[in-house]
């Protein structure tokens, strides 16, 4: 079975832009945070349907990680 890691990174100070990052492909940027989280679940779900074991997990304001349910 294939594991996925979806990552959901907070901008890294304030005016710069979330970014999310599937394994180890490059990261896709995003301006908003709702646009952000909107991708990682499109892409953890779309991995999961095709059978990958899925973490989804997202940076909270003090940089530590915390998974999301799919």
């Amino acid at each position: 079975m294939r594991y996925v890691r979806v990552y959901v990174m907070q901008p890294p100070q304030s005016g710069a832009e979330w970014a999310v990052r599937v394994d180890a492909e490059k990261p896709v940027r995003f301006a908003q945070e709702r646009d952000a989280l909107s991708y990682a679940l499109r892409q953890a779900r779309a991995h999961h349907a095709g059978g990958a074991s899925v973490e989804l997990r997202i940076e909270d304001d003090h940089g530590h990680w915390r998974s999301m349910a799919l």
